[in-house]
C-alpha cells in the first residue's frame, strides 16, 4: 500500500489508500528526514495511487503521517540493503571486527558537515570510535553541532597535511569546496575562491596524538591530497580498511597509489565512481 524504493533516489509509490485511511486522514504527508540532523528537506502529499521521486537517497529517511499529523510509517536508508558496495563492505568489515569484542577505531579526514559519506552510519549506529576532522570553519561548526555529546566520537577543526607545514587553503564562496590542492578546486568552483595561509597538523601527529597510535580504518575526503596523505603515513598506522576519494587525483597519482597499497602492502582494491576502496589481505 505504500513503498519505498531506494535503488534510484527516493521512489514512494501508494496503492488504494481508502481501505486502510478515513477521508479525514488524506492525503498523506510524506517527508524526506536527513538521518543526521533530522532535518526535513523535502515534503508533499499522495493520495492513492501516486508515485513521487527524491533525487537523492543516501542516508536519508522517508516519513509518512497521515493529514492530522499522526505517524503512520518510517522507512530508513539502511547500508547493507540500500548502499553501494563501499557502504556494505564499511559497515559488514566494522560489524565483523565488533563480533570479535572489539569496538574498531577510525579517522576521517575531510567530513563536511557530517551528514554524508560511508562512515556515517557507522556513527550512527556508535559502531566504531572515531575522530572526525575538517578542515571549513563552515562545515566544522555543523559537523560540530551534528555529533556533540555523541559517545566515542571526537571532532577536530584542523588542517591535515603529509608534514604538518603551513599550506595555503582555498576555499569556495559557501565553503563547500575547500582544499590545499589549487588545481581542484580551479576544476569545480565558481564562486569567488578565497585563500588563507593555515597551520596544520601531520597526519602521522594526527594517529599518534588523536588516535593513540592506532587506527582499523581510514576514511579521507581531502581533494585531491588523498594519495599524499595515505603514503606519508608511517607502515605500522596503516590500517585494515581504506576508502579514498581518487576522483581528483591525476592518472599518475592514482596509478602510484594502487600500486602503493597493492604491491607494497597486500591490499585488495576496488575503484568505481570516483572512489576507492583498499582492504588489507
Amino acid at each position: 500500500m505504500i513503498k519505498v524504493d531506494f535503488s534510484n533516489g527516493i521512489k514512494i509509490e501508494t496503492g488504494e489508500l481508502k481501505y486502510a485511511f478515513t477521508p479525514d486522514q488524506l492525503p498523506l504527508k510524506v517527508e524526506i528526514q536527513r538521518a543526521v540532523s533530522k532535518e526535513i528537506i523535502w515534503t508533499t502529499e499522495m493520495g492513492s495511487n501516486m508515485w513521487a521521486t527524491y533525487p537523492e537517497s543516501e542516508i536519508n529517511n522517508v516519513i509518512v503521517n497521515d493529514a492530522k499529523g499522526k505517524f503512520i510509517y518510517q522507512r530508513n536508508w539502511e547500508p547493507v540493503a540500500d548502499g553501494s558496495i563501499f557502504y556494505q563492505s564499511f559497515m559488514l568489515y566494522c560489524k565483523s571486527m565488533a563480533n570479535k569484542s572489539h569496538k574498531p577505531k577510525g579517522l576521517v579526514v575531510g567530513t563536511h558537515d557530517g551528514e554524508f559519506g560511508e562512515w556515517v552510519p557507522i556513527a550512527i549506529k556508535v559502531m566504531s570510535d572515531m575522530v572526525l576532522v575538517e578542515g571549513s570553519k563552515k562545515q566544522y561548526d555543523k559537523l560540530y553541532q551534528n555529533y556533540r555529546g555523541k559517545i566515542g566520537i571526537k571532532t577536530l577543526f584542523n588542517l591535515v597535511t603529509t608534514d604538518g607545514s603551513d599550506v595555503e587553503f582555498w576555499e569556495g564562496g559557501k565553503g563547500y569546496t575547500n582544499t590545499v590542492v589549487k588545481r581542484v578546486i580551479d576544476y569545480w568552483e565558481r564562486e569567488p575562491i578565497a585563500a588563507t595561509k593555515r597551520s596544520s597538523i601531520s597526519i602521522n601527529d594526527l594517529i599518534e596524538k588523536e588516535c593513540n597510535g592506532q587506527i582499523d580504518w581510514l576514511h579521507l575526503d581531502v581533494e585531491g591530497l588523498d594519495a599524499r596523505l595515505i603514503m606519508a603515513i608511517n607502515p605500522k598506522y596503516l590500517p585494515g580498511f581504506i576508502i579514498f576519494e581518487d576522483f581528483n587525483l591525476t592518472q599518475d597519482e592514482k596509478n602510484t597509489i594502487y600500486a602503493y597499497l597493492e604491491e607494497g602492502f597486500n591490499y585488495q582494491l576496488h575503484s568505481e565512481a570516483g572512489i576507492c576502496m583498499a582492504v588489507l589481505q
